[in-house]
């Protein structure tokens, strides 16, 4: 074989390796492209930001060292020799590219040297995304160098001015970097001589044309060094960057779970940033909160940092819910007794804001969700109060008897007295009605706390219920063992210190009555001869109150549970409430500390 056949052959096998062997990329789920062949030196994690000029660059192979360059001359080939091949280093990118010989986005371009022989040079160019400045020099930048070489912020744009290099990003950093070194006044001052530098809006656009191929991290950090230097946030570089920032955040959404949308939506409060786009994606991430909160009513599961997780999601993304939609949550919340507080907070300050958005057909349920969790907001709840009553009012006289009476009777539990409700519900006809409805043992039950909210809590209102109301049924006493050993070994049984099982007016029932001095500190006898007058006993309520008493997980009491309390208070009982299910779990040791401190204590022990 000839030498000249074997040179081309030789050649033809270089090319082809380097196609072959020319590093494959990967599309990664933001849609650009990393190497798959890593240096083994070269860690994401390692290296921080500022050392990012020494990660992975771009290899380029000497393609043709010692080969031929073939030029047709007459129908045949004439051979030149190069020793040596000048390369000029490619620019760093962020997402490493192959080289394509088939597209319009070359790395190569070959000219005509002086002397007639073709000259390679390598550049990169991206005309097509409109990335990268042709202008920017290849010579890689240190943002921290950079910032230990500048004693300004102008220093800074004056590099980049002489000789603009990639990424522009690192301008910025070195910017915020020698920023934080300096005073706020001189800070102050350096701000605006940067704003006034003729070479910052070029580094902004610089800035706005690489964003679409940096990292996350990248734009993460310089978009926090841009707002720290004080560029507003409605300034075309920041949206630009934030808009970067959506779009790659809209691919990745089908990999995000709830949490991920939750806290997507807090960054964008917390950054006061109204991304519908993004807002309407997460917000299908949580279609299934209904769902799942109806199959938790169903199988009686009660979670309660599963209920949190989804009342805050709604919290934080209230805004983009319609009021119907939450009205709907807090109906299934109230069912599954969890008290969400803020997220009931914000639907009672949109209720007072837009009173239109009240129907006939929700006033009735609100009114009953916000009772029986009994949820006051102070700031708020007698205005609250007025608005349900007055949207309320319109419909008065359209309503049926047991939506009249539910209505009210919710009211009242709030210790709220709208007396045209009351004076409607008080005729004879409607509470005939109710009497011989099919849900009268509910209705009696409800006429029952209305009669001892009208006697108790209004004192003033000379009215009451005419007709006499059925007995309720006195519901079985079971008196807490553990509870009767507790209070015998801290009062002593002997000397008839407390009495069980008490029946007091108004229907009420409590388990046991402790009777002491004004003061509480000492228990007195139920014989006769040790009874004080009246105005030196404090009557005491020990009520053993059930998990249902109370919101989940909590100690705060239910709707009914707060009204019996209030009622007790009127009837001169300090009030001790005892969780029957935390007794059971005490030794007697601890149970008998536990009560004592709830007794003897001068301070309400129902909290």
């Amino acid at each position: 074989m000839s030498n000249k056949a074997r040179s081309n052959i030789w050649n033809l096998r270089q090319f082809s390796t380097l196609v072959l062997a020319s590093r494959t990329s990967s599309i990664y789920p933001l849609g650009f492209c990393r190497s798959k062949i890593d240096h083994s030196n070269w860690n994401l994690r390692n290296l921080p930001l500022n050392d990012f000029d020494n990660r992975m660059r771009p290899s380029i192979r000497y393609l043709f060292q010692d080969a031929f360059i073939l030029k047709s001359r007459n129908d045949g080939f004439q051979s030149e020799s190069l020793n040596t091949l000048t390369v000029f280093r490619v620019n760093r990118l962020l997402c490493p590219r192959r080289i394509s010989f088939d597209s319009k986005d070359y790395f190569v371009s070959i000219g005509i040297s002086d002397n007639g022989l073709k000259k390679v040079d390598f550049h990169h160019e991206v005309s097509s995304e409109d990335v990268l400045s042709k202008e920017m020099k290849s010579t890689p930048i240190n943002y921290r160098k950079l910032s230990e070489e500048s004693n300004s912020l102008s220093d800074v744009l004056d590099t980049f001015s002489k000789a603009p290099t990639f990424p522009s990003s690192k301008y910025f950093l070195a910017m915020w970097t020698v920023a934080k070194r300096m005073s706020d006044d001189q800070k102050r001052c350096e701000k605006q001589l940067m704003f006034n530098h003729p070479a910052f809006n070029q580094l902004c656009k610089e800035m706005m044309k690489e964003a679409k191929i940096m990292r996350y991290d990248h734009l993460l950090f310089s978009l926090h060094a841009i707002v720290k230097l004080g560029v507003f946030q409605n300034s075309l570089l920041v949206q630009t960057l934030l808009r970067v920032i959506q779009m790659k955040a809209l691919r990745e959404l089908g990999g995000f779970s709830a949490l991920n949308s939750q806290h997507m939506f807090k960054s964008l409060s917390a950054m006061n940033h109204r991304s519908v786009v993004l807002l309407n994606e997460c917000s299908k991430m949580v279609l299934v909160c209904m769902d799942i909160l109806e199959s938790c009513i169903d199988l009686r599961y009660h979670n309660s940092d599963l209920f949190k997780g989804i009342a805050d999601y709604v919290a934080v993304t209230f805004d983009i819910w319609k009021l119907q939609k939450v009205f709907f949550l807090l109906l299934m919340f109230e069912k599954l007794g969890f008290r969400p507080i803020e997220l009931m907070d914000l639907f009672m300050k949109k209720i007072v804001e837009e009173p239109k958005s009240l129907t006939k057909k929700n006033i009735v349920p609100i009114l009953h969700v916000y009772s029986s969790l009994n949820h006051i907001n102070k700031c708020q709840n007698k205005e609250f109060l007025e608005v349900m009553a007055g949207a309320l009012t319109d419909y008065l006289y359209h309503i049926s008897s047991e939506n009249l009476l539910n209505a009210t009777c919710s009211f009242c539990m709030m210790n709220y007295f709208p007396l045209a409700f009351v004076d409607q519900l008080l005729q004879k006809d409607v509470i005939s009605e109710l009497l011989t409805s099919d849900d009268m043992e509910k209705n009696v039950h409800k006429l029952h706390i209305l009669d001892a909210c009208l006697k108790l809590d209004l004192s003033s209102y000379h009215k009451g219920i005419d007709t006499a109301l059925p007995q309720l049924p006195l519901s079985p006493s079971y008196p807490n063992a553990k509870v009767v050993k507790v209070l015998s070994r801290l009062l002593g049984d002997s000397k008839g210190f407390f009495s069980k099982d008490v029946q007091l007016p108004h229907n009420y029932h409590i388990d046991f009555e402790i009777r002491m001095d004004a003061n509480r500190k000492q228990v007195l006898s139920f014989s006769d001869a040790d009874v004080p007058s009246a105005t030196n006993m404090q009557r005491v309520a020990v009520l053993c109150v059930p998990r249902s008493g109370y919101c989940l997980h909590s100690s705060h009491p239910r709707g009914f549970l707060a009204t019996k309390i209030r009622h007790l208070n009127t009837m001169g009982f300090h009030v001790v409430l005892v969780k029957s299910w935390e007794m059971k779990k005490l030794t007697m040791k601890d149970a008998v500390k536990v009560l004592k401190t709830k007794i003897y204590s001068g301070s309400p022990s129902y909290y």
